[in-house]
């Protein structure tokens, strides 16, 4: 796991191997991202989401699997 600076990360989250995370993202509770995924610097995972494929910078992602849903501003 490779995690960018100022990433904020709720409790018990499952971090796959090989994950990435861009600085500035906020990981939500319970929260998934299966192996070998990313998360782009900025975005929001919510809580309980499970990342299937690469998150955007900026971007926030819900549910199961986790799909964009709004920018954020």
């Amino acid at each position: 796991c490779l995690l960018g600076e100022a990433t904020h990360i709720a409790p018990g989250p499952i971090l796959g191997g090989g994950v990435t995370v861009g600085g500035g993202v906020l990981v939500g509770a319970s929260a998934a991202i299966l192996p070998a995924q990313s998360v782009g610097e900025g975005a929001i995972v919510a809580a309980g989401a499970v990342v299937v494929r690469a998150v955007p910078a900026g971007v926030c992602v819900a549910g199961v699997p986790a799909v964009q849903h709004a920018p954020k501003s």
